[in-house]
């Protein structure tokens, strides 16, 4: 099978985009949640060294807070405004097609097609049920497994591999 063709949606939406964004806002890039437990790290170092008094606290307090505010408040609260604004497109029925010259995604409700070369993509994880395309730091491409039948779940990577640049894309799956 050198073209599989199935139904989907152009990317996900409600619980799994925000598995999905958690997984690469703070996993698979993991400077931001490094950066945001520094401070609660400090804070807890300092204490245990007995470095403590009112004045401290506040910072201290502050500290252990700051990681809870990224990582429930904000983040919550971005995912929520881009899946209320993000283009009604992204979430519409569509065809993808995996064919040897890359990936074709149309969607007939906005008489939209996107095409996407094998050559442009950088890195391809296979995580959460989706194959997750990537040019650079931009995740380009989702396809949903679920959504294929079982045969084209089995040809997906296949094609995958045979198609793409393995000396410019990592895949990792």
């Amino acid at each position: 099978m050198d073209t599989i063709k199935y139904n989907t949606r152009l990317k996900a939406s409600g619980d799994e985009y925000r598995k999905i964004v958690f997984w690469n806002r703070f996993i698979r890039n993991p400077i931001e949640a490094i950066l945001s437990l520094i401070p609660a790290t400090i804070a807890i170092a300092l204490m245990v060294m007995g470095f403590f008094n009112m004045y401290l606290g506040v910072i201290y307090a502050a500290c252990f807070a700051y990681p809870v505010y990224i990582f429930v408040f904000q983040f919550r609260s971005a995912v929520g405004y881009h899946l209320k604004h993000r283009d009604p497109s992204e979430d519409a029925p569509c065809t993808i097609t995996l064919m040897d010259t890359g990936i074709m995604a149309e969607i007939p409700d906005f008489q939209i097609t996107h095409t996407y070369q094998w050559n442009s993509f950088t890195t391809i994880y296979m995580k959460m049920g989706y194959y997750m395309f990537f040019e650079g730091s931009k995740m380009t491409v989702m396809l949903r497994i679920a959504d294929m039948d079982t045969e084209q779940q089995t040809a997906a990577p296949v094609i995958i591999k045979k198609y793409v640049n393995q000396n410019i894309c990592k895949i990792l799956f």
